[in-house]
């Protein structure tokens, strides 16, 4: 009982693998089988062997994946939807988006994979093309003499675009690589920009006809064929044609959404020039940008914008999280942009050379996230780690100006941060936020957790501190000398009178330029002060208590931070749903 039960819960977990595993299977079998047993194929299988059927079964789930890879990228229309859809079914939609990117990466693996055994069985075709060369039936062959030369055969129409295909394709996916992505931006983002030339391959490559059927007719061609199984000779001609190719059958559909949606952003992008109002700098190397609205601007709390400097570059596009949402009374927006890269690094150094108002900035959205469902949810638990707060922020200024609606009913934020001057970023937005809830009798409505990982600066400080005083004692533990030891820093400081010795030894700078040592949180929010922790989350007593807080109930865990706190989370809301009646919904998102 025990197996079967597990064995349900793994399916059930796995249902979106599993359902498109199976598919892609059962398209790939059922092609395969079609031109292993059509009477129309018998000749062309003479010549090229398994190779045909191999080929042409990869044919069609490379069809329906260069398809369906499209879907997750068309964000107006997956706007549209939500406004349409989120009134009637919002789970269904909010499923679709979280799933979309594990969707699209997903479909995407499989498109690689399969070109590759597609780009394998066409050059074992070649071969065969060469070395079966059919001297009765000349139409249906592709070489022009018996052993041509297969190289001479790749430099066809449909060689050269197949070859290009697969390198297009081959860049694509090795530039997806999180370790090649996260290095190399660039690489990643121009790279895909080639999909569009892709899919234009794609419908082309089949058009030049090398694949050719026999054209059946009546039942004098079925005993025609039947001769010729059986050995015998037969004098009716045989007549052949090509293949008829289907590719833009599979494309209409997803490259007609992919067109309308790409020219909706298009035009709506050159009416969506913004301007930079005010950059603030922030601890640990992160920008706050105030930037003015452009017409019909909407926003919702969790979604997000891509942003364009066209003097950093005329096409890239990066998403970033509206952390403060344009109210009626204002007409500007803010997002926080932590410097990590060469696009971010080039915008810094521009702000700082130029200034904000010599820069040509564009957006485009906003979008539609997972994180919108954290306002609807009676008790929501959220989780982030260092910039992966701005989700959330939106959430608290929402509770700030009502604090006594409805949902979200109770937010748990638990914040990783590296640096305690990090928490300064949301310290006095969460201050006012728990005071105007007291303030409004409902207290209980945000629980906030902060952890501060690095404590190499405090742990140094105290070792300083024991290394000050020495002390001497005799044999009956009698202290006989104590003399106390200056460092190098305070030696430093009674050198140079005019600067002040506390400020001289708490201050340093990290590796990211920003101010770290025993700067405290509590010496300036007091209500936050109690609230830090050091080092990182002790998850299972996280979910201890919040399993015992809420018993029997279904939370949405929403997650924003990176990939190993990501998939550990995840695995602790599988664990924990399997073994207690407490089920929990795990909610990422992420943009790298």
């Amino acid at each position: 009982m025990k197996i079967f039960s597990e064995s349900f819960e793994f399916i059930r977990r796995r249902i979106f693998l599993i359902s498109w595993i199976s598919l892609v299977v059962y398209i790939f079998y059922s092609t395969f089988i079609f031109y292993l047993q059509g009477r129309q194929f018998y000749y062309l299988r003479q010549v090229l062997g398994i190779g045909l059927c191999i080929s042409r079964g990869t044919a069609t789930v490379l069809n329906l994946s260069s398809a369906l890879v499209l879907l997750p990228l068309c964000k107006k229309l997956n706007l549209l939807l939500y406004r349409l859809l989120s009134g009637l079914c919002p789970g269904v939609f909010f499923f679709w988006l979280e799933k979309a990117k594990s969707f699209h990466m997903t479909v995407a693996v499989t498109l690689v994979l399969f070109a590759v055994i597609h780009s394998v069985s066409h050059f074992v075709n070649l071969w065969n093309f060469s070395r079966g060369y059919d001297e009765e039936r000349s139409e249906i062959n592709f070489a022009n003499y018996k052993n041509q030369n297969p190289l001479f055969l790749l430099m066809s129409q449909a060689g050269l675009t197949g070859v290009s295909m697969l390198l297009i394709i081959l860049s694509m996916g090795l530039t997806s690589l999180r370790a090649v992505r996260r290095r190399l931006y660039n690489a990643f983002w121009y790279t895909h920009q080639l999909y569009i030339l892709f899919l234009v391959l794609l419908i082309i490559h089949p058009l030049s006809g090398v694949l050719k059927e026999e054209v059946i007719d009546d039942d004098e061609s079925l005993s025609s064929h039947v001769k010729h199984l059986t050995n015998t000779s037969s004098n009716v001609p045989h007549k052949f044609v090509s293949i008829k190719s289907h590719t833009w059958l599979w494309m209409a559909f997803p490259l007609s959404c992919f067109s309308m949606d790409l020219l909706w952003r298009i035009f709506s992008r050159n009416r969506a020039r913004v301007n930079i109002l005010q950059v603030t700098y922030m601890a640990g190397r992160t920008m706050s940008l105030t930037l003015s609205c452009p017409e019909r601007f909407s926003c919702r709390a969790g979604q997000y914008v891509l942003l364009q400097c066209l003097d950093v570059s005329l096409l890239e596009w990066h998403p970033f999280t509206v952390v403060k949402i344009p109210e009626s009374s204002q007409s500007d927006f803010f997002i926080w942009i932590r410097v990590k890269g060469d696009w971010t690094e080039a915008l810094e150094r521009l702000l700082l050379d130029r200034g904000p108002a010599g820069l040509n900035v564009f957006i485009d959205g906003p979008f539609s996230s997972p994180m919108e469902g954290v306002a609807d949810c009676p008790v929501a638990m959220c989780v982030a780690a260092g910039v992966g707060i701005t989700p959330f922020v939106a959430l608290l200024r929402n509770m700030l100006t009502n604090p006594k609606t409805h949902f979200p009913g109770r937010i748990h934020l638990l914040w990783i941060v590296r640096h305690e001057e990090e928490i300064t970023w949301l310290a006095d937005l969460a201050t006012k936020t728990m005071l105007r809830l007291r303030d409004s009798n409902r207290p209980d409505r945000l629980h906030i957790e902060l952890y501060v990982t690095n404590t190499k600066d405090n742990s140094n400080a105290r070792q300083n501190e024991e290394n000050i005083h020495i002390v001497t004692f005799n044999e009956k533990q009698g202290v006989t000398h104590m003399k106390r030891e200056f460092t190098e820093d305070e030696k430093a400081t009674l050198l140079t009178p005019n600067k002040k010795r506390n400020g001289y030894v708490a201050k340093g700078v990290n590796n990211e330029g920003s101010n770290v040592g025993e700067y405290s949180i509590a010496k300036e929010y007091p209500l936050l002060g109690c609230r830090v922790r050091r080092g990182r989350p002790h998850w299972d007593r996280v979910f201890g208590y919040w399993v015992h807080l809420y018993p029997q109930a279904h939370l949405h865990l929403y997650c924003c931070g990176p990939k190993k706190l990501v998939k550990l989370l995840r695995n602790k809301c599988k664990y924990i749903s399997g073994t207690t009646k407490t089920k929990f919904t795990f909610v990422h998102e992420g943009f790298s």
